[in-house]
């Protein structure tokens, strides 16, 4: 193989073949191969690219095709036979096209497209020992589904095969009848629980059957690892699955490597939180546990949570790895893992993966996620995107300039990227805001206008909306930057930081009670949170009046941000309002000390709720701040 590109990796491999094949073609050459060219073109093409299955060689009669995990080369392969079964129905037996199909995980060579090695030979053996419509898997692709599929499976032992040095362990699968209705087949595609009880007990019987002849050396009871404990649960655990993402550990060490996986990392746990019926813990909270060799019960008791996402992630040259595992922390097992690659160029397919494998996991039966919707395919564009965008919520004057030219080099290489356009609207409404631009007006106006235009090329991206209601807030039109938030957050209901930063126009709107609600699910989302969300809960619990509480959520933030200006004046009103006029005068003279000519009438928080803005202003006055 000298001068070819060959690479090892691990597998689930597919070996299909037309049982009989010489014979059927004897019958009628020209219109067996008419037939056989259907079923490729009407079932066994569509099934394969729907599991995301690649064709690796083809001959003819026989197909040799690669997988992402067993669990989706099994499931295409029985809707492959039943497929099959239906086609055939009221066929002459003699005149049946008939495939046996072997599946094997296994260690194999990619030398250009084509498969090669052990792997691919164990999978070519397992196929000759299938019945014709039948499948016949190894024991290490079984172990990979034995607890995900309602399917049995009939241990035929161990059986010398030509060319393998090693006896295989095969299993027959006990492939579910191709009478069953297309709402059952459709539920079995879909992995829902709404399995008919009978037959799932049924399942299950039969799978005890089999594992009794391995209780003694496998144990199955025992935990993998250290079991999360309910009652060492510092939050409540939610009544859906719920699941935290882990940083991933970086195991190369290329310029831009780390950043890289950032990114990956970030992208995963949005397209997570993007399914309807998850729980998913934002990013800001697992970021605690960066470089750390997190014990998953430790991190589902500190953060609510039943299900643990670890991940390493090595870049060598032009291709991406990710090894990825979901934990189960309430039992201590490993559920699921799996083994991604693909090409740099490819990082978006290999992120898509990523999240459908964890989400047919851990929420069976729910809806699938969607397509991650990018609005780019320059990947190099995405990350420089991505990688502006943090720079752009630091919110120094440094930031911004990284941000700013991050974004043109995103819209150089593609000057269709519309988030890249809305970052720079966000970059100016923000510098504008701060005045830290000569004309300022006129720069928040532009941002305004430039993040409208990005909203029309891209209604339906979370990003372009939320620019636009940040753009509409600091030009104080907090009815418009409400609506705006609200159509950015239908479309990421679970965004801790655009939840938190929604909340600011409802605050100034005088509506604590809808803002409270919205930073309790935020926090919840992300309860490592920063100073903001204490800021902001504060702020809504003065408008409610519940000063003491204020008081709690605003010192909190204080301590962690304690040069924050606007603080200092909702300290002094809640201190104020509470009677407290040590800790009321000692914020009014911190506000004085930095605004040494301000008053109340030249606060810059103004409250539109009448009743409220009075109650505020009540509270500095008792601070002794002038009128």
């Amino acid at each position: 193989m000298a001068g070819e590109e060959v690479e090892r990796r691990l597998a689930a491999i597919v070996a299909a073949d037309v049982a009989g094949f010489s014979r059927l073609v004897s019958l009628d050459e020209e219109a067996i191969l008419n037939e056989l060219r259907a079923h490729r073109r009407e079932l066994i093409d569509p099934k394969i690219a729907e599991y995301r299955g690649r064709i690796a060689n083809t001959a003819g009669d026989s197909l040799l095709i690669e997988f992402p995990s067993v669990v989706e080369a099994l499931r295409c392969a029985i809707d492959m036979q039943q497929g099959m079964a239906s086609r055939n129905s009221g066929k002459p037996v003699d005149r049946r096209i008939e495939f046996r199909i072997g599946i094997n995980l296994g260690d194999v060579i990619a030398q250009e497209a084509d498969l090669l090695g052990d792997g691919v030979n164990i999978a070519a053996r397992l196929e000759g020992l299938a019945d014709p419509g039948g499948i016949c898997v190894s024991r290490a692709a079984r172990d990979q589904v034995r607890d995900r599929m309602a399917i049995s499976f009939e241990d035929k032992g161990e059986i010398e095969v030509k060319n393998i040095p090693r006896p295989v362990r095969v299993f027959r699968v006990a492939t579910p009848s191709a009478a069953m209705s297309p709402a059952e087949r459709t539920g079995l595609r879909s992995r829902s629980w709404s399995l008919n009880r009978q037959k799932f007990v049924l399942a299950a019987v039969l799978s005890v059957v089999l594992a009794i002849g391995a209780i003694s050396w496998h144990e199955p009871w025992k935990p993998h690892m250290k079991a999360a404990s309910m009652e060492a649960m510092r939050l409540p655990l939610p009544d859906k699955p719920s699941v935290a993402v882990l940083p991933f550990e970086v195991s190369s060490s290329g310029d831009g490597d780390v950043e890289f996986a950032n990114a990956v990392n970030e992208d995963l746990t949005r397209g997570l939180a993007r399914v309807s019926g998850l729980f998913v813990i934002a990013r800001g909270s697992t970021l605690k546990y960066k470089g750390e060799d997190a014990i998953p019960a430790r991190v589902s008791e500190e953060l609510g949570v039943r299900f643990v996402v670890r991940a390493s992630m090595r870049r060598s040259k032009d291709r991406v790895r990710i090894d990825a595992e979901l934990v189960d922390a309430l039992s201590g097992r490993i559920i699921w893992s799996d083994r991604l690659e693909r090409a740099s160029d490819d990082v978006f397919a290999l992120q898509d993966a990523l999240v459908h494998a964890l989400v047919s996991r851990t929420a069976q039966g729910l809806s699938k996620a969607g397509n991650y919707r990018r609005f780019t395919s320059d990947v190099e564009a995405y990350f420089s995107w991505f990688e502006g965008d943090r720079e752009a919520l630091l919110n120094v004057p440094a930031s911004y300039g990284k941000a700013r030219a991050l974004a043109l080099a995103a819209l150089e290489r593609d000057p269709k990227f519309v988030r890249a356009s809305a970052l720079l609207a966000f970059v100016d409404t923000q510098t504008g805001y701060f005045k830290l631009v000569d004309d300022f007006e006129a720069v928040l106006v532009r941002a305004r206008n430039a993040a409208a235009a990005a909203v029309a090329a891209q209604p339906d991206d979370w990003y372009t909306q939320s620019v636009h209601a940040q753009t509409l807030l600091n030009l104080r039109d907090y009815e418009g930057a409400n609506l705006a938030f609200a159509r950015a957050i239908e479309l990421d209901p679970a965004n801790s930081d655009l939840l938190t930063r929604s909340t600011l126009p409802l605050i100034f709107l005088g509506k604590g009670r809808a803002a409270e609600a919205r930073l309790r699910i935020a926090i919840r989302l992300n309860p490592y949170h920063d100073w903001l969300p204490h800021q902001l809960l504060g702020q809504a619990l003065f408008l409610l009046e519940r000063y003491e509480e204020a008081s709690d959520r605003l010192l909190a933030a204080q301590r962690e941000n304690p040069s924050f200006i606007g603080n200092m004046w909702w300290r002094a009103a809640t201190y104020g309002q509470l009677g407290n006029a040590g800790e009321a005068r000692r914020a009014a003279g911190e506000i004085l000390s930095r605004m040494p000519q301000t008053s109340i009438s030249q606060s810059f928080i103004q409250i539109r709720d009448t009743a409220a803005m009075e109650r505020f202003r009540q509270g500095l006055r008792r601070a002794g701040l002038p009128e």
